[in-house]
């Protein structure tokens, strides 16, 4: 049996943000949803939405472009993180969804799972980094990345896997079951149409490896079991471990145990356990894995060990890359299986423990460790320094697993979805029967919203409805209660939106005047850009130019009728461009009719300042309408926009008919509704 380490041919290395980023023949991003750990809102949405939705602006640099921008695209595209409630963010933007996920029996979610989905292709991420700064830029991690288009695909079965596992995720997450709106009932709709499309994708052509998922539920199998049975053939008599985090103390060496039931029961057989490791001052080398390791559980087994480096010169300055890449290799006679993904080599990573935690793992099973793939393997694999030598090793005890409960207190599980319904204008609050006895909700200026005596006068309702008046909507609350062994607790409790089609628009958009809407509409340049330029030329003319106030003079009247109808025709052949551009869900349909740039915006700003033609030409715009080639996609069928549009003709025809007009023409805006209504 060979003894030592696995040759590393050279150090792969790729930016984990550019997986986000799609090629041109992949087409306009559609949705991406995706689960964590550790989360930073600002990393998710600065650097990986913005990669996905190929947003140009810089926050830095002009935040009004940036906001006008990811308005536009996000409104565009679904988005949804799952993460562990522990770490949910209480600060965001309401136009993606966040679901905090908390398991009853303990346990974490630790799976780090994404999925991007273009209009040609959906791309899987699986991996060990969390979505965080250290785990997208700094950290040592791993990541497979799988692209299902239509060709060279994987077995489209592992997407219906990644479908299935997202699906049991969000069972954990507050909402699940609701099927009228809000972020479960719009998830559950996008990961459908995922599950769609995989059944359409053609199969897998053969590769130089099978490709399997390991994944780690409450009430599931084992990662140990899962790769027993994957691996085909005499069992492997070689076993390599890469992980930042072990048990602690002799729990260490039971896992170990356990794990090496996977190899040959005849025959030497050699465990290698690849830690973080650093020289300490005064020469003496510090492996972060307990001592219990050094233990075997047969005469016949050994242990050996390797240390990753983490610190690094990086252009003549040192750098730390902490290591938190997690992976398993096991080989015998050239055969080998890889693993890599979010488990740790702990009971809870790996499922040895009743309450252990989510995890996701792809596993690839290579024929031959010397073909192009097994090399490519090979090659992730971080650079290790083989410690032959045990003498003066300073292992650690006592270590802490990264993905054990923190000591903050956590959100009590009565407390489950929190909603905000921006037509409404109210907070939908679910509180279970189960609530502290004591507790109190309050807004984010402090306000007290909710609190037990009130609840309990009430009758316990299940679903609580608050009034919300202020003009921004909350994306968290804070919930305040008492514990007998703790005192006073306090936690986050994270918002959602029922309808993100009906948020209020930025500054920057709700305030555009009939001439700003149309110079919009009108122009070829993308929105952000013209945004900037008005606000820019605003901002000269309250510098010094006059203003003219009166709404009624913002359009110049005093034009011919052929002109004036030369301007809207041009706004109206815009607005149907930019209508016919793709759509994937409902909220996006929505906001394109209804937002701050769609027909019902232009109508009402032709009745507010253009009131002596504004029935000719708000019937000029449901005719425009009316005329859309509308290309839905995902899970947006034809019938579905028939209703959108449907409804919006009746709006606009509720705004025509109330406009002023002489009696003939009066008859002839009823006249065209009668007929686009038909």
């Amino acid at each position: 049996m060979k003894k030592g380490h696995r040759a590393i041919f050279k150090k792969n290395s790729a930016r984990l943000l550019d997986m986000w980023s799609g090629e041109e023949e992949f087409g306009r991003p559609l949705g991406c949803v995706t689960t964590s750990f550790t989360f930073d809102a600002e990393l998710f949405e600065e650097q990986c939405l913005a990669r996905f939705l190929s947003i140009q602006s810089n926050p830095n640099e002009s935040t009004k472009a940036y906001l006008v921008e990811r308005e536009d695209k996000l409104s565009q595209c679904f988005a949804c993180v799952l993460v562990d409630l522990a770490h949910a963010a209480p600060d965001r933007s309401l136009r993606w969804n966040l679901l905090p996920v908390t398991l009853p029996r303990g346990g974490v979610l630790h799976a780090k799972l994404t999925l991007l989905v273009w209009e040609n292709c959906i791309r899987v991420l699986i991996g060990s980094a969390n979505l965080s700064e250290p785990g997208y830029r700094r950290n040592q991690e791993v990541m497979a990345a799988l692209d299902f288009g239509q060709q060279d695909n994987p077995p489209p079965e592992l997407l219906k896997q990644c479908v299935k596992f997202l699906d049991r995720v969000r069972s954990f997450a507050p909402g699940y079951g609701r099927k009228d709106s809000g972020p479960q009932f719009a998830l559950k709709i996008f990961l459908d149409s995922i599950e769609l499309r995989a059944t359409k994708l053609p199969a897998a052509e053969k590769m130089d490896a099978e490709c399997a998922l390991i994944s780690l539920v409450p009430g599931g199998v084992s990662v140990v079991e899962q790769l027993r049975e994957l691996w085909k053939g005499p069992a492997p008599d070689q076993a390599w471990v890469l992980s930042p985090f072990f048990d602690k103390d002799q729990q260490a060496s039971v896992t170990a145990a356990s794990f090496a039931g996977l190899l040959t029961l005849r025959g030497e057989r050699l465990v290698t356990f690849t830690a973080p490791g650093v020289y300490l001052a005064g020469g003496t080398l510090q492996i972060d894995a307990p001592q219990s390791l050094k233990q075997t559980s047969h005469p016949s087994l050994e242990h050996a060990f390797s240390i990753v480096q983490q610190r690094f010169d990086v252009d003549g300055k040192e750098q730390d890359r902490a290591l938190h890449a997690k992976s398993v290799w096991l080989e015998r006679d050239g055969r080998a299986l890889y693993m890599i993904g979010s488990s740790n080599f702990t009971a809870a990573g790996l499922g040895l423990h009743p309450r252990h935690n989510i995890e996701l793992n792809v596993a690839y099973l290579i024929k031959d460790c010397t073909s192009q793939f097994g090399k490519l393997c090979s090659q992730s694999w971080p650079p290790e320094e083989s410690l032959d030598d045990l003498e003066g090793v300073l292992f650690l005890t006592g270590q802490k697993d990264s993905a054990e409960n923190p000591d903050a207190p956590l959100l009590p599980g009565a407390f489950g979805l929190a909603l905000f319904d921006a037509q409404g204008g109210r907070l939908e609050l679910e509180v279970g029967e189960n609530a502290p006895p004591t507790f109190e909700v309050f807004s984010k200026e402090g306000n007290s919203l909710l609190d037990a005596a009130s609840w309990l006068r009430d009758g316990k309702q299940k679903i609580v409805v608050i009034p919300w008046e202020d003009k921004r909507p909350p994306s968290s609350l804070e919930v305040r209660w008492q514990e007998v062994d703790r005192g006073e607790c306090t936690a986050k409790w994270v918002v959602n939106v029922a309808d993100m089609s009906a948020l209020p628009p930025p500054d920057e958009l709700g305030s555009l005047t009939l001439a700003e809407l149309m110079e919009i509409l009108t122009s070829a340049r993308p929105l952000h850009e013209v945004v900037v330029r008005i606000l820019e030329r605003r901002k000269k003319n309250d510098l010094g130019a006059t203003i003219e106030i009166d709404p009624h003079k913002k359009v110049d009247t005093s034009q011919y009728l052929l002109r004036r109808m030369r301007r809207v025709a041009q706004a109206l052949e815009g607005m149907r461009e930019r209508l016919q551009q793709p759509v994937g869900f409902t909220e996006a349909l929505r906001w394109r009719l209804r937002g701050p740039i769609g027909p019902i915006a232009l109508a009402r700003r032709l009745s507010e300042e253009d009131p002596d033609g504004a029935a000719f030409m708000i019937t000029e715009v449901a005719t425009t309408l009316s005329e859309v080639q509308w290309r839905p996609l995902g899970s947006l069928g034809k019938s579905g926009v028939t209703v959108e549009v449907v409804e919006t003709l009746r709006e606009l025809q509720k705004l025509a008919t109330k406009a002023s007009a002489p009696s003939g023409l009066a008859k002839y805006v009823r006249a065209s509704f009668k007929e686009l209504l038909k």
